[in-house]
Formats: structure tokens, sequence, C-alpha cells
């Protein structure tokens, strides 16, 4: 035990403390077996430093950023800058009642559409002094309302389900928990949601087919049990139809989300008696692996067949043929999803939005010939 005659003062201890933060590369002299984690600078620390109360350094850290000349704020963010300070999270948390995190569930951030979502929310989250915590549900076994459990656990101040789809328990789940929820790139009309308008998304493909004179169409689709197959398929029939063209359901293949399936979907149709002129496929990764499936079958892609995608993911325009899609609004979707949760998380009553996406024409449709 030491003794009070040799036990360092307040002021040794925190003058060892600061020097260990402004000098942290010094060469150590004592071997690392031996080392110990240095504490972390507290609010009383900078406090002690800048001859300040602690709840005036409270207040200069909390303030916002911009037009702040108070001299007094300037030296103790340069302080806290100086010795590396980070906020206490856990005492932030007790004092507020909020973690400032925000859940986000996703079948898989491998799909580049569910990456750049995700990054909107993330960006959305960040610049409203928010963090993201993910959770991925793309094995079926964890398509239950019991995908969230670690969410809720982290006290998250609330989640957004990007994997939503139909009979999904989770949102009944969350309500019984009082924890806020929205849906962001599919939809329940029932829920608070973030997406795209599919249904005008597929009506654009099926006007931009009927202008190129197409009358003899298919449909690749991808999983009609989520908002996003399902709006976008319907939307383009509908719009066929106002053209007098009738899409039978014989002419749809389902299909999955992904570059193989669309392969797979690709070989359905190189079976029929009679090819159609175009195919819509609802999803961009399908299309793509519909297309390499049709080019290694001898069809001109464009000019025999014509083609048309949705979300206008980056790799469309660099295939061999540029692929023509609906494009949507992918990152704007996700930055808008993370603000209508906030407002919702401060009490707020925010309403569901539908994005409008746009027609990107390209070389797989443009090329065809009657």
């Amino acid at each position: 035990m030491i003794s009070a005659r040799f036990a360092p003062t307040e002021n040794q201890t925190f003058q060892r403390k600061r020097k260990r933060f402004l000098y942290p590369l010094q060469p150590r002299r004592r071997p690392m077996k031996n080392f110990k984690a240095f504490e972390p600078v507290t609010m009383a620390d900078i406090a002690k430093l800048a001859s300040v109360h602690v709840s005036t350094v409270s207040r200069a850290l909390q303030e916002p950023q911009k037009d702040t000349f108070n001299p007094t704020t300037l030296r103790i963010r340069g302080l806290a800058d100086e010795l590396s300070f980070q906020p206490d999270a856990t005492a932030a948390r007790l004092r507020t009642g909020r973690s400032q995190i925000i859940g986000v569930t996703v079948p898989t951030l491998t799909d580049p559409v569910q990456a750049t979502a995700y990054e909107g929310i993330d960006q959305g989250a960040v610049s409203s002094g928010y963090t993201t915590m993910v959770v991925m549900s793309a094995n079926l076994e964890r398509r239950s309302h019991h995908r969230a459990d670690n969410l809720i656990r982290s006290r998250v101040d609330g989640i957004v389900i990007q994997d939503t789809f139909e009979n999904d328990l989770l949102p009944e789940y969350l309500q019984k928990r009082q924890i806020p929820y929205l849906l962001s790139l599919r939809k329940r009309e029932e829920d608070l949601y973030v997406a795209i308008d599919d249904l005008a998304g597929g009506r654009m493909a099926a006007e931009h087919l009927s202008a190129a004179g197409h009358v003899d169409v298919a449909v690749i689709s991808p999983d009609t049990t989520v908002s996003t197959g399902r709006d976008r398929v319907q939307g383009f029939i509908d719009g066929m139809a106002d053209h007098g063209v009738h899409v039978d359901s014989s002419r749809i293949v389902a299909a999955g989300f992904d570059m193989l399936s669309g392969q797979r979907a690709a070989e359905v149709v190189l079976t029929w008696s009679r090819l159609p002129t175009a195919i819509f496929i609802s999803n961009d990764l399908t299309a793509v692996g519909a297309m390499f499936s049709f080019r290694a079958a001898g069809i001109d892609v464009g000019r025999d067949l014509a083609l048309i995608g949705y979300n206008d993911i980056d790799m469309a325009q660099h295939l061999p043929v540029p692929l023509s899609t609906i494009a949507s609004p992918l990152r704007t979707l996700g930055i808008q999803s993370a603000k209508t949760l906030l407002n919702l998380i401060d009490g707020c009553s925010p309403t569901s939005v539908d994005l409008v996406p746009h027609l990107v024409a390209r070389e797989s449709t443009l090329r065809w010939q009657r």
C-alpha cells in the first residue's frame, strides 16, 4: 500500500495522463508484459486544464460546430482535440435515455442495391450524430421476427427494416416492444416506409418497350413475396395493357435477386418455341446473369432481343451490351430513411415517402430493330 506521503497528487496524475495522450509515440521503458492501459481523458480533466467548470465543458462540446466564436468554447474544443477526447457513450445514454444507435436489418450487403441503400442510411445517421448497427438475414432460417433481437439487446433507438417480406412478423414484434421502426426499400402500406415507387417504375419500362414497337414481351421477376418484385411486375403488366398488349402468365419466369438465378431464368426462356422480342427483368443483377446466358446462346442482345433491368447499379453501364434500366435513387432513399426514422424517434409523426425512379436507356434496348 502506498503511503499518503508518496502518493501522486491529483495534478501529477493528470499531467501524466496528458503527456501520455500528447506524446503517444515515445519509446516505452518497461516491457509490454507490465503495460497497463492508460485512463481515458474525461470532461473533468479538460475542465481542470481550461480552468472552467465541468458543465461549461459539457456545453462547449455539445454546441453546434458552425458559427462558434466564443473563445472559451474554442479553447475547450482545442484541448479536447489535443487530448483525443472521446465522449462517454454510457454516460450519454444515462443522461439522454438514448443510445444514439440505429439498427438496420438487411438481407445481404453483397447485393449492390442493398449496400448502396445502407450506405445512405449510415450517412443520414452519422450526419445527425448517430451510428448504425447491422444484422443480416440472408439465410431463410433467420427470416423471422427474432432477426432483430441482437439490435434490441443493444438498446438501439430505432430500427430500419430493409428486408421485410409478405407476412413478416417483425413490425408487430417491434410494436409490442414500443421500438420505433421504418421500412426501407421494401414496403407494406400499413407501416411507415421510405421506398421507390415501383409501380411507376414498372410502367416506365413498359412505356419504353411499347414506344419501340414491342408487342411480344416476357418478364423475369425476382421474388414477388416482397413489394419490390410484386409492384414492378404489376406496373409493367398495367403499362403494357395501356398499350393493348397482354402479358400472359406463361411468359413470366420466377427468379432470385442474383446473377445465377438470372442465368437459369434465361435458360428457361431459351426452351420456348417462340422467343419474345423484349424482356423486362425487375432487378439489374438478375438481368446481368440473363444477358450472359442469352449471349452464350448466340443471341445478339440489344438487336435481336431487347432487355431492360431495374435499379441502375454501377455495373449496368459497363456490360458488353450496356443495360437499359429503371434507375432508383438508392442513396437518397437511405438518407431519407434515416431522417424519417429519427423524426419518429423524436416524437414527430412523419409520413411514408415514395421516391420517383427514372428511365436510363442504353444499347440493350436502343439497338433493337423490328
